[in-house]
């Protein structure tokens, strides 16, 4: 099976889209970057990816979406320096979000999601301070869970696990998701940090998993394991 996938290019993005917002100006301080986020394997076939409302993201019409920031469907040619981007809003999730994960399987599973740098180095020791990328999934405005990556102040990187806060366990536990259920998935690029640079380069692939049973993962973020 092809795994389903969508890009984002974090290159630039435009002031004023419904889901796109930031605390500053957007200029040309960074190259083209681009983040993969796909389904794991032939057990999450049952999973749906849907893009937010948003003119940043689009679907290609074969299974794949792309969001789109680098001036392609959007003004502008780099995001700025000490400011934070968000897609999607994290006051209202279901309506404003990156994209949506949609359980349209037949059974509960559990959720998790890693992200894997595609350079890694850039990264320095704990990565604290550093521009890093942020992904946050909600179950709705209340219940949600957030990974920063690289992670900061450790040395370590960790999976991204269930809105309600695990990110392990069985479908037989509290921390389902289940038949009909949507996760909404809102994304922050973050070049505030004391240590962040132009050259930072936050590219890499954001793999999600679901199955029956999940393990929680960590990771030196310098040296991820191999896809």
């Amino acid at each position: 099976m092809e795994r389903r996938k969508f890009v984002v290019g974090l290159g630039a993005l435009a002031t004023g889209t419904a889901a796109a917002t930031g605390t500053g100006a957007f200029t040309n301080v960074s190259a083209q970057r681009s983040v993969n986020v796909e389904l794991a394997d032939d057990t999450n076939a049952f999973l749906g990816l849907e893009p937010g409302d948003s003119e940043l993201v689009t679907d290609n019409g074969d299974g794949n979406l792309q969001i789109n920031i680098d001036g392609t469907n959007a003004a502008g040619s780099g995001a700025n320096m000490n400011a934070t981007t968000t897609i999607g809003d994290p006051d209202n999730p279901a309506d404003e979000h990156a994209f949506k994960v949609t359980n349209q399987g037949t059974q509960s599973v559990m959720f998790k999601m890693n992200y894997y740098f595609q350079n890694t180095g850039w990264i320095d020791g704990n990565g604290n301070g550093q521009s890093h990328i942020n992904f946050e999934v909600f179950a709705n405005a209340s219940e949600s869970n957030s990974e920063d990556y690289p992670h900061q102040g450790y040395n370590r990187d960790y999976s991204l696990g269930n809105p309600e806060g695990s990110n392990d366990g069985s479908n037989t536990g509290g921390y389902r998701f289940n038949v009909g259920e949507e996760y909404y998935v809102v994304i922050t690029i973050d070049t505030t940090g004391a240590d962040a640079e132009e050259s930072d380069d936050l590219s890499g692939t954001a793999v999600i998993e679901a199955d029956t049973e999940t393990d929680s993962d960590s990771w030196d973020p310098a040296n991820p394991p191999s896809l």
